[in-house]
């Protein structure tokens, strides 16, 4: 009997499995951008990013978290009709004063990852300021999701083991000293490698990259895919990456210039 039930649940999984889509919005900096710096990409501005989050609840999108895809891909719980996840790499301040309201305004949950050794400081590559433990703690208690993004912000795949190891484990062990239960961890720079992933796998359940693309309940846990939204994004481009993981518009673009 126990064989067939696994049998049973194996089959669910896998018919899940063939259903299941989800793609995942990577977004930095939500702000005003920073005149002079070389960093203009990571920014998208926060009308542009209340249009966005007004255009998707309004097309149907349903936000679920790291925590609540574990889930479905463990048991294989049906996600909504249309799902999406909402990403944010190096909790920059101004995302809880003009992303996270906004969401929270919409009924859209999303993720944070958090530089655990750069809290309530500034980016080394834009100057702009950083979350604090008491921001970040209050998003974490109003539903916002709290994940790890190692403790310097380095390239993992060009660091030591013992870095690599001081890097993710660290980056965990400072949230959690601070009353937070990270669960997700995203690559930064999305660099990663085999050697990397065995040591974040160590640590967690779920690893994010910066490849494109949709996931479902047979991508690897340690290399979900995401897709940045672009500071020049239309709302058609938003709703193409929340469809596809991917802007197909990005390579038409790309073939015009050529041209």
């Amino acid at each position: 009997i126990s064989g067939c039930r696994r049998k049973e649940g194996g089959w669910r999984l896998f018919a899940s499995s063939s259903r299941q889509r989800l793609a995942v919005l990577l977004y930095h900096h939500i702000g005003n951008p920073k005149p002079g710096t070389s960093h203009l990409s990571l920014t998208v501005t926060p009308a542009k990013f209340q249009r966005q989050v007004r255009w998707l609840r309004w097309r149907g999108y349903t936000s679920i978290t790291p925590a609540q895809w574990l889930a479905c891909c463990r048991t294989g719980e049906r996600l909504p009709e249309k799902p999406v996840m909402f990403t944010f790499d190096d909790a920059y301040r101004d995302c809880a004063t003009h992303a996270f309201p906004v969401l929270e305004r919409f009924g859209f949950q999303c993720v944070v990852f958090v530089i655990s050794g750069q809290v309530g400081g500034m980016t080394s590559w834009d100057g702009l300021p950083l979350m604090t433990m008491e921001q970040i703690q209050y998003w974490d208690a109003h539903g916002v999701e709290i994940g790890a993004h190692t403790r310097t912000h380095c390239d993992l795949t060009a660091a030591s083991d013992q870095v690599v190891a001081d890097e993710v484990t660290g980056s965990k062990d400072d949230l959690i000293k601070a009353g937070l239960r990270p669960l997700s961890f995203a690559y930064p720079y999305g660099c990663v490698d085999e050697r990397v992933r065995k040591s974040v796998q160590e640590v967690f359940a779920l690893a994010f990259t910066c490849e494109e693309g949709l996931n479902d309940l047979r991508t690897d846990p340690l290399l979900l895919k995401r897709t940045m939204v672009q500071p020049g994004d239309t709302l058609l481009d938003v709703e193409f990456r929340a469809a596809f993981g991917k802007n197909p518009l990005d390579w038409i673009r790309s073939r015009l210039r050529v041209r």
